[in-house]
């Protein structure tokens, strides 16, 4: 009688605790995945995300091709799309966004800081020690 080799076995995933539902296996490299709202898809699509058709493994629950795309039910009558836009895209993005918040943290900190309209006091922010202690 032969031992069954249970390194080749899929790993098991328990039925009871924490679930991941949308975690993404076999994403392709040089790329940023996201799940979008059905109201969403064209917004994102205007942006130059795609939708995935390439197979992926959707946490542990059964996934639904619609139309060739990796789809999942969102609740509330709500469909999410698997789509995926090139990393330097979505860095460049995100950079843009990141600038924007900076420069008006600036203002921000400069208004308060004028002495103007009855404001008084000073705010200081110590950049190198945000958030630790």
């Amino acid at each position: 009688m032969s031992k069954l080799n249970r390194a080749e076995r899929p790993k098991r995933i328990p039925i009871t605790g924490f679930r991941n539902k949308l975690t993404v296996e076999g994403q392709e490299p040089g790329f940023h995945y996201c799940w979008v709202r059905d109201d969403l898809v064209s917004r994102f699509e205007r942006a130059d995300y795609e939708f995935v058709t390439h197979d992926v493994i959707i946490g542990d629950a059964a996934i639904t091709a619609v139309g060739g795309k990796v789809a999942v039910p969102g609740g509330n009558g709500v469909t999410l799309f698997l789509m995926r836009v090139p990393q330097e895209l979505y860095d460049a993005d995100m950079k843009e966004l990141r600038d924007d918040v900076d420069e008006k943290e600036v203002d921000m900190y400069r208004s308060l800081n004028s002495g103007i309209d009855g404001q008084y006091g000073k705010v200081e922010l110590d950049v190198k020690s945000r958030g630790r202690k």
